[in-house]
């Protein structure tokens, strides 16, 4: 038998490649307000670029209104049809009314719930650490069906086509049906997953405890391809256009092609990175355990600022034209006029911010000791 050598591209075809990809999502009409749109998931949308494509009135930011309750919230809101949907420490997601902040009901599951409530028509989906991921009635919170893991579920699922997809901390990433729970695939790693996992043209791409980055076919979970790094992947990827930007627990932040998982650009920052970035056509920004926050140019990967603190930013920030917002560890929440990156507001509140700010119809939500209006 003749063995056959791979011949390997040439750094001169690979930018061809990239060219032709870049040609081809311009023949499809790949616009940017893709990865600007507002849907009810984690980071704003299936992209996870936590970007809205709007401007905001810096006189308008301030705490509006607020909601309470037994425990801290680990979960980030998410809005449909004029209600708040959020999970809690205290075992409950709750469904808040947007213009009273009452309660208007509330579902109880045996564990925190902090994985990001996903909504996809009427029904919410979402993961417990009582093991068990959850499709519920938006309209009253009664069960529609729940399927079980094996260990805590963090990850924040993503919906698309017929399918719900999330991970494990028993290891696994799962695919679901999203009518009816029952099992479509799934893809067993050797650690945890507390990362979500992000959509990228019929393929889902998300990070592992085993310190790998996997693209994964939606419809079988076949592996296109898998990317080793030198430490965990805890934050979620985003895609901007064909690229996606994430950083590991090494304090390295990487962009890679997102079709093929090559590194196009690395930029250490000597902090392990949990924050999942924000991203547009100029800038990625990210929090870190102790070294601040950090932005970052998004074709070269160069420093463009860095806001120094030794407090951890694990929240994650959403971006908007002219202002950055996101919380830290003494639950501090942080405005940044993208033009200087300056300090142009923020507030202090009683819990750690680790959530990720929530944009729908001129208003923004957080969440830390309570559920928090603030714009």
């Amino acid at each position: 038998m003749q063995n056959y050598i791979q011949p390997q591209p040439s750094k001169k075809s690979l930018q061809q490649l990239d060219q032709l990809f870049e040609l081809s999502h311009s023949i499809l009409s790949l616009s940017k307000s893709q990865f600007s749109e507002n849907q009810a998931t984690f980071r704003n949308n299936h992209y996870r670029t936590g970007y809205v494509d709007i401007e905001l009135d810096y006189s308008k930011l301030g705490i509006k209104n607020s909601f309470y309750h037994l425990s801290s919230i680990r979960s980030s809101p998410v809005v449909k049809n004029n209600t708040i949907f959020i999970g809690s420490n205290s075992q409950f997601v709750h469904a808040i009314d947007i213009n009273s902040f009452q309660e208007i009901w509330r579902f109880r599951t045996r564990k925190e719930v902090m994985s990001t409530i996903a909504i996809d028509d009427d029904f919410l989906y979402f993961g417990s650490f009582d093991t068990y991921f959850y499709s519920i009635y938006a309209k009253n919170g009664m069960l529609r069906w729940k399927f079980k893991t094996n260990d805590w579920i963090y990850s924040s699922a993503l919906v698309v086509h017929d399918y719900v997809i999330f991970g494990s901390m028993d290891g696994n990433v799962y695919c679901l049906n999203k009518q009816t729970g029952e099992l479509i695939w799934k893809y067993e790693t050797t650690h945890w997953i507390v990362s979500s996992p992000t959509y990228f043209e019929n393929h889902i791409i998300i990070g592992t405890r085993d310190c790998r980055l996997l693209s994964l076919n939606i419809h079988n979970g076949n592996i296109r391809w898998e990317k080793k790094f030198p430490a965990a992947i805890h934050a979620t990827a985003c895609i901007y256009k064909h690229h996606l930007y994430v950083g590991d627990l090494a304090g390295n932040f990487y962009c890679l092609r997102a079709y093929n998982g090559e590194i196009i650009w690395k930029q250490s920052v000597n902090s392990p990175i949990f924050s999942s970035a924000s991203v547009n056509e100029e800038i990625v920004c990210f929090g870190t355990k102790n070294q601040g926050f950090f932005i970052l140019h998004t074709a070269t990967g160069n420093i463009i600022n860095q806001i120094y603190s030794q407090v951890a930013i694990h929240s994650s920030p959403l971006m908007f034209k002219n202002a950055i917002i996101f919380g830290n560890e003494l639950g501090e929440i942080f405005a940044l006029k993208v033009k200087n990156f300056d300090i142009i507001w923020q507030c202090k509140t009683d819990d750690k911010i680790r959530t990720s700010p929530y944009y729908f119809n001129n208003q923004i939500f957080i969440a830390g000791a309570a559920l928090y209006k603030i714009y």
